[in-house]
């Protein structure tokens, strides 16, 4: 069975070979590559988009890569006879029993469905472009848009109302994508519907997102906690909520003066020159002011990138873990979370009340209601029993979570129902 990946970025052996490095994003990707490589029953072609000259084709691993010319963002030209001519030659050649595209956001999937003739095609559901467009502005007040506003912005056209009404007409391909595709697998009731709507007669296929070893790795315990430390997922868009975790850090602040907040990702500057203002972005600009504004710099510290062990760890040494998104899919940060064990506070937005249930192993909120993530935090921060209940009961969801959804199975299965047509 030969199955050829349609992706947004270098992933497997090829970001090894570009970076000298694993990929720290995706590693569900990962995961399923590492098990095809062992796998006699399945060869694998995975192709991409980059800036580069020509068509480029490596073998690597057991794993045939293609990077193809172009812009490997919303910017791609899909539209473009050469991208069909480059797609369909590659499909001639390597003759896949089935494509599959995993996510919609980006069109890059279009002119290769295009072309595909009588391949069948499926689409590994990612983000939903149309509940982002949506939910974009995250609870921002109209004061706060403007604030959140930068000289970037406003030359590249790039202000926050700008970027919602980008998702929303990245929504319109999105649909198209699906339709085209016939075919999507998703994990969650919630996502199913969103993509029903537009496109009634989709087939569905079920296949919850597998989660690292490295957080299965890892078991949380108060014994080792630093006390009154909170992580969070990455935050730098306005989705991911993290004016809002801020606005609640400062009410847990007043109760809790040594509280610590950890972000993954790269830390603002105290200090920037000319061209580094000039160059942030609004919603970077924000958060820095809301920092100060709040009172809370001494109280929040970013980590730098992290791989999936740091993460891990980082969680297990976490007193709470908070997921403050406006909307999500799946979370699949919450939910290595909840493998670790580590206390967690989570916004009741798309797929998580179908996993994360509030009082047994996790502790839900509405997104707009920071009032309320704070006093949760603060519950879980005064509470140590309810806070090992919650771990307990976080990590034995994920335990069987984990026992009964083998990831690379459950696709071989999917693949081989489309392929024949079942």
């Amino acid at each position: 069975m030969k199955v050829l990946w349609i992706v947004n970025k270098p992933i497997g052996g090829l970001h090894e070979h570009l970076f000298g490095k694993k990929a720290t994003g995706g590693l569900w990707m990962e995961a399923m590559i590492d098990r095809a490589l062992g796998d006699p029953d399945m060869d694998l072609v995975v192709v991409n988009v980059d800036g580069v000259a020509s068509v480029r084709r490596m073998e690597i691993g057991g794993v045939c890569y293609y990077t193809l010319p172009g812009k490997s963002n919303a910017d791609y030209d899909y539209k473009s006879p050469k991208a069909r001519e480059l797609w369909k030659t590659i499909l001639d050649k390597e003759r896949p029993d089935l494509l599959e595209l995993w996510g919609t956001e980006m069109p890059l999937g279009i002119p290769a469905l295009e072309v595909a003739g009588e391949i069948p095609a499926v689409v590994y559901v990612q983000g939903i472009l149309e509940s982002i467009g949506k939910y974009y502005t995250s609870g921002l007040t109209s004061r706060e848009l403007k604030d959140a506003r930068s000289f970037r912005d406003i030359i590249t056209c790039s202000t926050i109302r700008q970027q919602q009404r980008d998702y929303l007409k990245r929504s319109l391909l999105e649909a198209q994508i699906v339709s085209r595709s016939k075919n999507i697998i998703i994990e969650n009731k919630w996502a199913e519907a969103y993509y029903k709507k537009n496109c009634p007669d989709v087939a569905v296929h079920w296949c919850p997102l597998s989660i690292s070893d490295a957080f299965s790795g890892e078991v949380w315990s108060m014994d080792k906690v630093t006390r009154h430390s909170i992580m969070c997922p990455a935050a730098n868009y306005p989705i991911k909520g993290l004016h809002m975790l801020l606005k609640a850090l400062a009410i847990v602040k007043h109760k809790f003066p040594d509280v610590k907040l950890s972000i993954p990702g790269t830390p603002l500057k105290d200090k920037m020159t000319i061209k580094e203002r000039l160059k942030q972005s609004g919603y970077d600009k924000f958060i820095r002011d809301q920092i100060i504004t709040l009172g809370v710099s001494g109280n929040v510290h970013y980590t730098g990138r992290l791989t999936a062990a740091q993460m891990a760890k980082m969680m297990s040494e976490s007193h709470v873990f908070v997921m403050s998104s406006a909307i999500e899919n799946h979370s699949s940060t919450l939910k290595e979370a909840m493998t670790v064990g580590v206390p967690c506070v989570s916004s009741y937005v798309g797929g998580v009340p179908e996993y994360a249930t509030h009082e047994e192993n996790c502790l839900l909120y509405r997104y707009e209601d920071y009032e309320v993530m704070a006093q949760e935090i603060i519950r879980l921060f005064e509470s140590a029993e309810l806070c090992e209940r919650l771990s307990g009961g976080a990590s034995e969801k994920m335990r069987e979570f984990r026992e009964n959804n083998d990831f690379y199975d459950i696709s071989k299965n999917i693949y081989r129902t489309i392929i024949n047509g079942v």
